[in-house]
């Protein structure tokens, strides 16, 4: 065999040992909470401050770490060298005690496209089966006593149905982001005269800020850009794929700086956008946007339907 070619496989094996002792190491760490001994507010600035990982690899190698302390069978697959950290970091979003076993295998035995792919199918919430609704009784009792508050509301009879109709709407009137923001936005439109200008010069200021000059430090980020990113985004992840088709998810969802905040980006609307959990870590990961798996990040004006 040649010898160069040896010297690569040595290294290639060695590289891989080097991975696995990292993420037992960083397991370690967190669970000390030596990070925080040493100065650094979190995991990921330590890995990226003290050790001098890019921020994509650190965040990997932090994933797998807290995935493998959680589910053993990805822990002895890093081990035995079935997978490797930067394949196990792909499936970490969607791999559970239930789907390890196969899910490990498929990552395996399978490309990285189809690995994603598999991963991105068990996320979403097209491949769940319809749930079968049973009521306990402690919250069929609930819902009469919801009921003879309608009824006593609406002076007339109301069915069961109809009631839980009614407090859903409720509910989601007080919380789901998008009426929320919807009715925030509509509530300052409807300012009196008197402060219209100066809401005009905030939505001009909102409209033409520039990212911020760079900074190691965050700021929240302000309700009403909030309001904004949820009304345009409609409280649904705006991943596209390759097909044109845009991620359903409206679960476990994320706002995104599309300009990291490390590289001057800032808070406002048209650098924000919404993720789920997966294609949020998808992104840190990968660095997007890479050349025939996926066709995003999105453009700040860019629109998308709901």
């Amino acid at each position: 065999m040649n010898p160069l070619h040896e010297r690569a496989l040595r290294l290639s094996r060695q590289h891989r040992r080097t991975e696995v002792e990292l993420v037992a190491v960083l397991n370690k760490i967190e669970t000390l909470k030596l990070h925080r001994t040493l100065g650094f507010a979190s995991l990921f600035t330590y890995a990226v401050s003290a050790l001098g990982l890019s921020e994509p690899v650190a965040y990997a190698l932090m994933n797998v770490a807290r995935k493998a302390r959680e589910i053993r069978a990805l822990h002895d697959a890093l081990v035995a060298q079935k997978l490797s950290v930067s394949r196990a970091s792909r499936i970490v979003a969607a791999l559970t005690l239930a789907n390890a076993s196969a899910l490990i295998e498929f990552a395996a035995t399978h490309s990285q496209r189809e690995t994603d792919q598999e991963v991105a199918r068990l996320s979403d919430r097209k491949g769940e089966k319809p749930e079968n609704l049973k009521i306990p009784a402690e919250v069929l009792e609930l819902l009469k006593k919801a009921r003879a508050v309608m009824a006593s509301r609406k002076k007339r009879d109301i069915k069961l149905a109809e009631a839980l109709k009614l407090v859903l709407e409720e509910f989601l009137d007080r919380h789901e982001p998008v009426r929320k923001a919807e009715r925030a936005l509509k509530r300052a439109e409807n300012l009196t005269t008197k402060n219209i200008k100066e809401t005009r010069t905030r939505k001009r200021s909102v409209q033409t800020e520039r990212p911020a000059k760079v900074s190691k430090g965050r700021t929240a980020i302000a309700a009403r850009a909030r309001h904004i990113v949820n009304a345009r985004d409609q409280a649904r992840c705006t991943f596209v794929d390759l097909t044109g088709n845009r991620c359903s998810s409206d679960r476990w969802l994320h706002t995104h700086h599309i300009l990291p905040v490390s590289k001057g980006g800032g808070n406002e609307p048209a650098n924000l956008t919404t993720l789920c959990s997966f294609h949020h870590d998808l992104v840190h990961q990968l660095s997007f946007a890479i050349e025939g798996q996926v066709n995003w990040i999105r453009e700040p004006e860019r629109e998308y339907g709901h």
